[in-house]
């Protein structure tokens, strides 16, 4: 609970000009249309108590009761009645006494941040953060960076004044390094946090102009600049980060902060990313799908030309994958029962169809029949037999506007490792090629 006398600045044997004199200094100087407008509420505050001391001491009754009982809620009190008070707790309380004040339970929240800040013990962190591209995260990628950061000035060792200077005491704080910050939480409610005090940085102590370091000018620290590499390792995700650590800005008494990259992926036009395995797309037309092929299917991230050569006779269905094992993102690191170094490569294939009438002639499409196997073919004496009914009105409607059904779970089906079924993706067909390997070729 605040002393009367202390909020005024004066001694308990005060005289009443002396009173007078304390109230109108301290009045001007925290009168709220005499501050800025972000110390106004603290302002507001600070004058009410000073008015209330004021109206307290001033008036002969009340400070003899002040004196006689040692509150100021004593001193409000006559014959049971309380005289005011613009406290808003005030209507908690019954006028027969009460045995909890007022200000004891506004004291009770103010109270509960009188602690003394706790001071960093470190400096902050410095955050950067990059746009790399799939190619950086496949190859690795070192990034230089200009770096401007405060260092401890080694002229006065991080004292900030000469060394035969001597601190005095911090009117800011009264020594203390840290000041009373209050703020409205509420209508009738404030909220007192103490913060470190920011013209002596804390420490309670500032020195005289005259006697400031030369060099830093008595900030204690001084700026430095240097290149800072951060170094990407292959197979790095999107979203990790880059510490180097103690190259944040120093200052004396703390722990050094760290400087961290973050980088971030950007989407890539070719390949996609899952884990440590790489999708992409390739389109074949139905001749390949059905014949075989050998070809360049993709560009790698590094540059070279991947081609593949697919067995004759192995037909290849729309949806399939092809997989090539160990051409996938590099791996930081191998698990204990793998010796993998990098993930998969896995490649859709799109079948291109032919246009209509792709013919040039009927004896084309008769040739073509004759050569694919399939059912028994079909002629005009088939048409005639019972049962069988002949449909030339039809239309071909594409997958994509197919009617839209609720997905439902399908039994037994295969599953990539991390969990994503791919269509058409069967043992019977899974294409791990080992005779003959995939061809890079190198550019």
């Amino acid at each position: 609970m605040s002393d009367l006398y202390e909020i005024l600045g004066i001694d308990s044997s005060a005289s009443d000009s002396d009173i007078k004199k304390a109230y109108r200094r301290l009045a001007l100087r925290y009168h709220p249309d005499k501050v800025s407008e972000d110390e106004r509420i603290e302002a507001e505050i600070k004058f009410k108590e000073i008015s209330h001391a004021y109206e307290v001491l001033s008036d002969e009754t009340k400070r003899n009761n002040y004196d006689m009982y040692g509150t100021d809620d004593a001193a409000g009190f006559n014959g049971g009645t309380y005289n005011g008070s613009d406290n808003p707790f005030d209507n908690f309380f019954t006028s027969n006494g009460p045995e909890f004040t007022a200000n004891d339970f506004s004291n009770f929240f103010s109270g509960m941040n009188n602690n003394s800040p706790k001071k960093s013990k470190k400096t902050e962190d410095a955050v950067l953060n990059v746009d790399v591209t799939l190619e950086d995260l496949y190859k690795g990628k070192t990034i230089r960076s200009t770096s401007t950061r405060n260092v401890i000035c080694k002229r006065c060792e991080g004292r900030g004044a000469k060394k035969a200077a001597t601190p005095k005491t911090c009117g800011n704080c009264e020594g203390h390094g840290y000041v009373t910050k209050i703020s409205r939480v509420g209508p009738g409610l404030v909220s007192q946090q103490k913060v470190a005090c920011n013209k002596c940085e804390g420490s309670g102590k500032v020195y005289r102009t005259k006697d400031y370091c030369k060099r830093c000018q008595g900030k204690r620290v001084v700026e430095e600049t240097k290149i800072l590499e951060f170094i990407i390792e292959k197979g790095c995700k999107s979203n990790d980060s880059v510490i180097l650590k103690g190259e944040s800005d120093e200052y004396p008494g703390k722990e050094t902060g760290d400087v961290i990259l973050k980088f971030t992926c950007k989407d890539h036009s070719t390949f996609k990313r899952q884990g440590d395995d790489l999708y992409t797309k390739f389109k074949i037309p139905l001749v390949d799908s059905l014949c075989g092929f050998s070809k360049i299917v993709t560009k790698h991230l590094d540059g070279r030309d991947i081609k593949v050569s697919t067995p004759q006779g192995k037909v290849i269905k729309p949806g399939d994958f092809l997989k090539i094992k160990n051409e996938g993102m590099p791996m930081k690191k191998s698990s204990w029962f793998s010796s993998k170094t990098k993930g998969d490569l896995y490649i859709e294939i799109e079948i291109e169809f032919p246009k209509d009438n792709w013919y040039l002639e009927k004896n084309d499409l008769l040739k073509l029949r004759n050569v694919l196997p399939g059912d028994r073919k079909l002629n005009d004496s088939d048409v005639l037999e019972e049962n069988i009914e002949l449909i030339t009105d039809f239309t071909l409607v594409n997958k994509n506007n197919l009617p839209e059904y609720k997905e439902q779970e399908i039994p037994n089906g295969h599953a990539h490792a991390n969990g994503h079924a791919h269509p058409g993706y069967d043992d019977d067909y899974e294409y791990e090629y080992a005779n003959p390997q995939p061809e890079c070729r190198q550019q």
